[in-house]
């Protein structure tokens, strides 16, 4: 009993640090052994009911994952040639310690491998169809299965008379080859989806007195939490509470009348919008903006960032601003 109590508990702890982790009892559904399935189960509604509040609580507060978009083609297309590559690793593997099971241990590391490196992250992609969830770091520990399923291989191709030394210096050697680049890459700011430091360098730049800031959709104010005091100062035209009075992330927006009042009375506008090629969000307050622009502005200049656009509009010229202007 004791190791299910343990087990329980650390279920119930890794789910509250991250709900997702969830998840991970569905893959323990088909690995547990048969004569241990009842103990399981009633060790897993346990936990799950233990995380219950939690997990009703972050529902409650789900518009915060507001800027999460629905699941990508090559999202999935990445995903299925990674399960192709686990799978044929599987079979591989299968005929090694891989598939062994002994009194001591009393599943398979295939057992447990391949479905925690498919069924988290297949999961999340299903959920996501019906609210999009799925950010590929959700489920990262997901990446386990495939590193247990690469190191049965590898254990595999090691048989007698194979130069242990030798192969492991190699498949080490070229592990770091291939990972420091890609980990370098991580740490700079173009390997973020979001470049949030351009687009504080662009308002600040680009923004002057008698601007407005226009964010389309709202949920792309969330970029400005960043650099809060890049954006002290600029009037945000459509914002009646900021993020931090309205605890959330992306404010309050005032009435549409009063946000096509402050439209019309700026001097220019700087829009903050989606990049090239995809839909921003549609409502009748965004509506309003985007027909505002087309009909009283015009397009001065469209500056692209990591991520993002910012749009400047200018006031579009009457009939008579137009004759003073040429004569």
């Amino acid at each position: 009993m004791a190791p299910w109590i343990i087990y329980g508990a650390l279920m119930l702890a890794a789910c509250i640090l991250h709900q997702f982790a969830a998840l991970a009892l569905v893959v323990h559904a088909f690995a547990v052994p048969d004569y241990a399935r009842r103990t399981w189960a009633y060790t897993a509604l346990l936990a799950a009911t233990g995380v219950a509040p939690l997990a009703a609580l972050g529902m409650a507060q789900s518009g915060q994952v507001a800027w999460i978009d629905g699941v990508t083609g090559s999202e999935y297309q990445r995903f299925a040639i990674l399960a192709s590559f686990a799978m044929v690793l599987s079979q591989f593997a299968s005929s090694g310690n891989a598939g062994k099971v002994s009194p001591e241990v009393p599943f398979s590391l295939r057992a447990i491998a391949m479905p925690l490196f498919i069924l988290p992250t297949a999961l999340l992609m299903l959920i996501s169809l019906y609210k999009p969830f799925y950010v590929e770091r959700y489920v990262l520990y997901s990446l386990v299965g495939l590193a247990l399923l690469l190191g049965a291989a590898l254990d595999r191709m090691l048989g007698p008379g194979r130069n242990l030394r030798v192969t492991a210096a190699i498949a080490v050697t070229s592990a770091i080859a291939l990972l420091i680049p890609e980990s370098l890459d991580l740490r700079t700011p173009d390997s973020r989806s979001d470049n949030v430091t351009d687009l504080a360098i662009v308002l600040s730049r680009e923004y002057a007195p008698g601007d407005g800031i226009l964010y389309l959709s709202a949920k792309r104010r969330a970029w400005s939490l960043a650099y809060p005091s890049v954006n002290r100062g600029m009037s945000d035209l459509a914002q009646e509470l900021t993020p931090a009075a309205s605890h959330d992330l992306y404010g309050t927006e005032l009435p549409s009348p009063q946000i096509r009042e402050r439209m019309r009375s700026s001097a220019r506008i700087l829009a903050v919008t989606e990049p090239e090629g995809v839909r921003a969000e549609s409502n009748g307050t965004e509506v309003m903006k985007k027909r505002i622009l087309e009909e009283y502005f015009t397009k001065d200049r469209t500056i692209k960032i990591d991520g993002a656009r910012v749009i400047i509009y200018e006031p579009r010229k009457t009939a008579t601003e137009a004759e003073l202007t040429v004569s």
